[in-house]
């Protein structure tokens, strides 16, 4: 039982993470490259696969552009 609370908390946890943070990507590089990308396709056939990998990078430039404003900030008021 411990095992599956812990599996289902785990994926929330992942989930949430990647939720939040793709927002934050997402909007980046649709700052960066004036709305053309990240392109939403639905999830079908066989590019799923590769489109869960472009998701999880586009999360990870948002926590990396997460983490430089608040490095930036920490500089400036701190």
């Amino acid at each position: 039982m411990d095992t599956l609370i812990g599996l289902s908390l785990g994926l929330l946890r992942y989930l949430a993470f990647n939720a939040f943070f793709y927002a934050i990507g997402a909007g980046l590089i649709k700052l960066v490259t004036l709305g053309r990308y990240p392109k939403i396709m639905p999830l079908r056939g066989s590019h799923w696969g590769r489109q869960m990998q472009d998701a999880d990078l586009v999360a990870l430039l948002g926590l990396l552009a997460t983490i430089a404003l608040l490095v930036i900030a920490a500089r400036l008021f701190g």
